[in-house]
């Protein structure tokens, strides 16, 4: 399938601004997403707070207990160490054309839904290697908050989601390579078909307006508990 549309994206500070928030909610164990979306709302949010460094971690988007998506961290090689996401049965990870390696690291505000490429094979996020030498690689890796876009079916028809992580990677000659991730929260859109924004917890006004300023500043503000004293941003790039 080929893009119908470009992304939309948050100006460069505002983003900055949430993955530093993302960052140090994770240091001090404070979930980024601390309050789910009003019940009447067409995105269903689940907020998280799951650090693993290996192992698999699986997600149940809509909460009929079976599971939709798998995050796992594995051993690919001797001294090589990788997370990759998966969709389960037929759901499918948002990739490139062509491709599901690598995944795409969605920012804050990406659209996710028709026209995009998901796929159902394992999509590698972060690779840690020192086979040959250090080496970290992998569009998650140490990028701070992003986003799994994520398609998936109920009763037969496309659903919507994204799923938030901030993935760290550490790896030096001669000592074990290392993965952390942290499943901050998920999300989708009960509306078959609809595009949901990376990001949207029900705050976003319509995922077809490309201003997504209020589902930013939620964010933002839950972030840090509520703190409104944002970290400060030298304006640049």
């Amino acid at each position: 399938m080929s893009r119908s549309r470009k992304p939309s994206h948050l100006h460069a500070a505002t983003d900055r601004r949430l993955t530093a928030y993302a960052m140090a909610a994770t240091a001090a164990g404070v979930s980024v997403f601390a309050a789910s979306a009003p019940a009447n709302a067409e995105v269903v949010f689940t907020p998280v707070h799951i650090t693993f460094n290996s192992g698999v971690v699986y997600i149940d988007l809509n909460h009929d207990g079976i599971n939709d998506f798998a995050l796992s961290i594995y051993n690919f090689d001797r001294g090589d160490r990788r997370l990759a996401a998966s969709g389960l049965r037929r759901n499918g990870v948002l990739g490139y054309i062509g491709s599901s390696y690598p995944p795409i690291a969605a920012k804050l505000g990406y659209r996710i839904g028709r026209g995009e490429s998901f796929w159902n094979r394992e999509a590698p996020a972060v690779n840690v290697a020192d086979t040959f030498g250090s080496y970290i690689g992998g569009p998650f890796a140490n990028a701070g908050l992003r986003f799994f876009g994520l398609g998936f079916k109920i009763d037969g028809e496309v659903h919507f989601g994204w799923a938030a992580v901030v993935a760290q990677a550490r790896g030096h000659r001669g000592s074990a390579p290392r993965i952390e991730v942290t499943l901050l929260g998920y999300a989708y859109e009960t509306e078959a078909g609809k595009s949901i924004l990376a990001g949207d917890i029900g705050t976003a006004k319509d995922e077809e307006n490309s201003d997504v300023g209020p589902m930013a500043g939620g964010l933002g503000h839950l972030a840090l508990g509520w703190r409104s004293s944002p970290p400060h941003d030298d304006g640049n790039e």
